[in-house]
């Protein structure tokens, strides 16, 4: 063996052990090679120096005497109140300290067994910290409540929507009117896209950070005080005067409209909260508790405020969060840190008061909220857990049947050594603070919780990277348990094996997409779609049903230069018009085409009838829940983003032709909400009363072992150990004798 082949085989093994996948498959089946450029690039990407052979025998070396020296394993994952045991190299004396606050503690000569409560623990053992996750089996599922069966919801672009009163972009009002307006239709749930704090991009799937709230969705006219504020009231009734031509139709305008709400919102701050109204109070009661979950968010927007949105060109004093530089620049700009706070307030109150009316309405569910793959490199979650997140890397995927050139995404994956490192707080805080808010929450590309693509900066091809599944699912179960809330992951794709046989029995519903839910020989029948899977036509990122039948996305591929040749452009038409018929004959043999439907020569165009009837079909699928697109129910030709596109496509900017003041009004989305309504199960029990109260029906369950707020319920030392004993012999194994809890728990 050579020199260049035993550094081949070291830093493959270096690659090995941090989860590099040296090789893998594309979606074609043909196998990739991570070439040396790459593999260098994600192993420094995570903090392994192995920039040259001296350095991957070093680093090597470091893996291997760290992990020799453990006597713990570095986490393990448990069933939530359930008997597990826990392997120990030799005797040894340990302590688990619960999430709730109390203590076990024992000796054990092999192993320690141990039935805990659900929670994020950590047991140690001399040095060694092992992160122990006890979970539920599974994450709430839709058919756990007696009176639901099959659900069925809309979801929409909340940027989109527009209304008589808003400042030119859908708001949190808007949310609640027509999550009202949508029960009433007979919905279950409305599916919006991430409302994550996007700062200056317009992407919800781009944002800077994913804990705190986008403040452009507050609805001025809603804010506490408003009243108050002469000033408030005639700026708004000025900016939506001005407005009523633009809302009509055409694009949004972000950077106009976000001049527009914030001084209407500097103006509320200064009658309110700084002329101390009775709202002010409520305010400060809520950052001194809640609120102080969110500080860090809201000093990282003030230093925005003067050095722009990129962390990573501010004044290298500012770069580290929680350093005297920046806590000398939140004391000296308390104003704007406070403002920002202020926002977060009342986005939080907004959301929190769209759910409850959509809830009141009588859906199931509420809203489903949508959960973004990653982050911005330079927003304020990197500024906040730079450790947690890879440096020099992007999210992306390889090239594939929709993008020859693969895809680079611009967005900062999740570090895999650092998230455990970090005992994966900023993962957990990204699911509370999105199902605090819902009763569905959408996991964007689950994939990448078995594997993620990255893509160096440097312009190395890049590959794939393994992440800690079996946790990060866990950490999934315990807080979609915790709050009752549905998960769904959206797991299209390249897939691993097995994987969708993983998130289904952790309880996680998959996605069954109509346009891909397809093979050689047709369309597959809706009914026989899995049941634990979210059915609709489309998504945010295909066309819409008009634009599909019509070819609108084989259009636009041609009229951007996406198609190299006029020949793949006409074969693509003739798969589209072959698809088609598909589609009419599945129409025909399911009972629901349209009268007059030529199966030999379907229209070149799609109507009403036919949107209609493709969702009866839809209605009738197998799946646990049924999502339509309001885009659809509109009739609308053009989707809302164009994957692979920055600017050649107006991405996230098209408005809804009607306004929520009309939705009652539209015949077109009346005629689906009826076909599918009929077409699924009755949600509602016999008295009439809404089957909003699956979710709590759900959460409920979790209270069990949960309080209010959460946390693990409060285990004396006699509930752990069991009636009359003082000891827990029963959770522990024969050679161990555990000690006495500690009994630290706040109730």
């Amino acid at each position: 063996m050579n020199a260049r082949t035993r550094d081949d085989c070291a830093l493959g093994v270096l690659c090995e052990a941090m989860g590099i996948h040296s090789r893998w498959r594309d979606v074609t089946g043909a196998e990739q090679v991570a070439d040396r450029d790459t593999q260098r690039a994600l192993l420094a990407a995570m903090g392994v120096e192995a920039a040259n052979e001296a350095e991957i025998r070093e680093s090597l070396e470091e893996l291997r005497v760290r992990r020799a020296a453990r006597r713990i394993p570095q986490e393990v994952v448990v069933i939530a109140d359930t008997a597990a045991r826990i392997p120990l190299k030799r005797a040894a004396e340990w302590r688990v300290m619960l999430e709730s606050g109390g203590m076990l503690e024992g000796r054990c000569k092999r192993e320690i067994a141990l039935t805990l409560p659900p929670g994020i623990h950590r047991l140690t053992e001399g040095e060694d910290t092992c992160l122990v996750i006890a979970a539920p089996e599974r994450a709430p599922a839709v058919g756990e409540a007696d009176d639901i069966g099959k659900a069925w919801g809309v979801s929409a672009a909340l940027y989109g929507l527009h209304s008589r009163r808003n400042v030119g972009l859908g708001d949190y009002r808007d949310l609640a009117t027509v999550a009202q307006h949508m029960a009433r239709l007979g919905a279950d749930f409305l599916g919006i896209n991430p409302v994550h704090a996007r700062g200056t991009v317009i992407s919800p799937y781009s944002p800077t950070c994913r804990t705190a709230l986008e403040p452009g969705h507050i609805a001025p006219d809603d804010v506490p005080g408003f009243g108050c504020s002469a000033e408030a009231r005639r700026l708004l009734e000025e900016r939506t005067a001005s407005l009523d031509i633009a809302k009509a139709g055409g694009l949004l305008d972000y950077e106009a409209h976000g001049r527009r709400l914030r001084e209407i919102l500097e103006a509320l701050f200064r009658a309110t909260v700084e002329e101390q109204q009775s709202t002010a109070g409520d305010f400060a009661l809520w950052r001194q508790g809640a609120g102080r979950a969110l500080e860090w968010f809201a000093v990282f927007e003030a230093i925005a405020g003067v050095h722009g949105p990129d962390w990573r060109r501010w004044p290298e004093v500012l770069q580290a969060a929680g350093s005297p530089d920046v806590q000398r620049f939140a004391l000296e700009n308390e104003r704007s840190v406070s403002f920002h706070a202020w926002l977060q307030w009342l986005a939080g109150r907004q959301l929190g008061e769209a759910q409850a009316a959509a809830r009141a309405a009588g859906m199931a569910f509420g809203l489903y909220l949508d959960l973004a793959v990653g982050t911005r490199p330079g927003g304020a979650d990197t500024w906040a857990e730079p450790a947690c997140f890879a440096r020099g890397v992007s999210l992306g995927a390889p090239p594939d049947t929709f993008n020859s050139d693969g895809q680079m995404w611009n967005l900062a994956p999740f570090s895999p050594p650092g998230l455990r490192a970090a005992a994966y707080r900023p993962f957990v805080q990204m699911l509370r603070a999105a199902m605090g808010h819902a009763g569905i929450v959408r996991l964007d590309h689950v994939l990448g919780f078995d594997r993620c693509f990255w893509i160096p900066e440097s312009g190395a091809s890049g590959g794939y990277v393994r992440y800690p599944l079996e946790s990060l699912l866990a950490l999934v179960r315990l807080e979609a348990t915790r709050s009752g809330c549905i998960v769904v992951g959206e797991d299209l794709g390249c897939i691993s094996p097995g994987l969708r046989r993983q998130l289904s029995g952790a309880g996680l519903l998959g996605c069954a997409v109509m346009q891909f839910e397809a093979d050689g020989h047709g369309l597959h029948p809706p009914g026989n779609y899995r049941r634990d899977s979210l059915a609709s036509f489309g998504t945010h990122d295909t066309p819409t049903f008009k634009g599909w039948w019509r070819g609108r996305d084989i259009e636009l591929g041609r009229e951007l230069g996406r198609t190299t040749t006029a020949k793949e452009s006409t074969a693509s038409f003739r798969r589209r018009a072959a698809q088609r018929r598909a589609l009419c004959r599945l129409l025909v043999e399911e009972g629901h085409a349209p009268p007059g439907l030529d199966l030999a020569a379907p229209p070149r165009e799609a109507d009403d009838a036919m949107v209609v009837a493709v969702h009866a079909l839809l209605a009738g699928s197998g799946s646990a829940l049924l999502s339509v697109q309001l885009d659809d129910a509109l009739g609308l030709m053009e989707q809302q983003n164009l994957p692979g596109t920055v600017d050649e496509y107006p991405n996230w900017r098209r408005r809804y032709p009607v306004a929520i003041e009309s939705l009652a009004d539209d015949s077109g989305l009346a005629a689906v909400a009826d076909a599918v309504s009929s077409g699924r199960e009755d949600v509602r029990d016999r008295s009439g009363s809404p089957c909003g109260t699956v979710a709590e029906s759900l959460k409920a369950r979790a209270m069990t072992a949960m309080s209010p707020a959460g946390a693990p319920r409060h285990h004396s030392r006699r509930s752990l150990a069991g009636p009359g004993s003082e000891r827990s012999t029963g959770d522990t194994c024969a050679d161990s004798v555990p000690r006495a809890v500690s009994n630290r728990v706040e109730q």
